[in-house]
Parts: C-alpha cells; sequence; structure tokens
C-alpha cells in the first residue's frame, strides 16, 4: 500500500513538471487552423509565464511544411517586411533536436519551411525570430500532425 502511495505521489510530480511552457498562456483561436502561441524576448525563455508577451504567433503543420504566421497582441496581422528572409526552427521530439528553416514567402504574409518527419507524437516546435537587437522566441508544444 505504502509503495502505491509512493508511486503515485511521484507521478503526480512528473505529470506537473513542465507546466506553464515559455511565456504567458493565451486562448486565441487560430486564423488559420494552427496553434497559437505567445512570442517572447528570448532572454526570457527561463521566466516562464512571467515572461513578457511581445507579439503572437501562429504555427500551422500541413504534412512536412511548417507555416509560421505572426500577429500583434491582439491577433490582427503583422508586417514583415522588416523581418528577416530566414529565420531557425528546431523540432524537438523527445529530446532529440533537428533543425530546419522557415523562409519568408512570397506574399511576405508568413514563412514557410520542411520539417523533418516526425517518429512520435506530440512533438515541439520551437522557433528563433533575429530582428536587429532583439530575439524573438515562440514554443509550439504538443503538436501531433
Amino acid at each position: 500500500m505504502k509503495t502505491i502511495k509512493l508511486i503515485t505521489f511521484l507521478l503526480s510530480f512528473v505529470a506537473f513538471a513542465h507546466d506553464g511552457g515559455h511565456g504567458p498562456s493565451i486562448s486565441d483561436e487560430s486564423m488559420q487552423g494552427g496553434k497559437v502561441a505567445a512570442v517572447i524576448n528570448y532572454k526570457e525563455v527561463n521566466e516562464g509565464t512571467h515572461a513578457k508577451m511581445l507579439l503572437k504567433g501562429e504555427l500551422v503543420v500541413e504534412g512536412l511544411t511548417v507555416k509560421l504566421y505572426l500577429y500583434d497582441k491582439k491577433m490582427n496581422e503583422i508586417s514583415l517586411n522588416k523581418y528577416p528572409k530566414t529565420i531557425e526552427a528546431i523540432q524537438i521530439e523527445r529530446g532529440k533536436e533537428a533543425n530546419f528553416q522557415l523562409n519568408l514567402s512570397e506574399s511576405k504574409k508568413f514563412y514557410i519551411g520542411k520539417r523533418t518527419k516526425n517518429k512520435r507524437v506530440p512533438y515541439n516546435i520551437d522557433v528563433k525570430i533575429k530582428k536587429a537587437d532583439i530575439t524573438y522566441f515562440a514554443a509550439f508544444d504538443g503538436l501531433d500532425k
């Protein structure tokens, strides 16, 4: 009986070990059918939900094609004209990382790129956008497509 209680107690810690994520939690509906996450300053990654949200991002996964849309805090599209043409992304699957790039689309309304095929679900994709003197960061966790 003591063993069962101990196992239950330890499992509760594991279940809530990564509660919160990177940046404030948001409840916005997606505009393009993807997953919406807070975009924060990369320097604030370790602040969890206390990090200041600068923008919102939506990641759309269609097979191996990945699209990233950026919005202001009210979910209005922002102009990407002054953003870099290429940004870095990392697919994380059970601790293994696969880097890939997203390129600004011809319409300049979103970034698009190809990821490697995942072996399991869920997996995560983290995105870094370097613009002038700030590096933006967004974590899209629990992806299942």
